[in-house]
């Protein structure tokens, strides 16, 4: 494996951990009552984003969409 591959692997693997740590902590403490359901919605949503992260970081950069122009667009939106 090549130096820049395994660093992207490490980057997705801690980008990973820190996502399951934070989610580990906020259900802990909404357990315990000292976060409310809003605390929660936000942990969570803040799990979603640093995990994402972690799979753009192991899979590299989006593919490109292509666009195909339909009929209507060709003419002008005249058939």
């Amino acid at each position: 494996m090549t130096a820049p591959g395994r660093g992207r692997r490490w980057g997705a693997i801690v980008l990973l951990r820190l996502a399951r740590a934070i989610l580990r902590g906020a259900t802990a403490l909404y357990q315990r009552r000292v976060i409310s359901d809003a605390g929660l919605r936000s942990a969570l949503s803040m799990v979603r984003c640093v995990e994402w992260a972690g799979g753009r970081v192991l899979l590299g950069r989006a593919s490109q969409q292509v666009f195909i122009k339909t009929r209507d667009e060709e003419n002008g939106g005249i058939d």
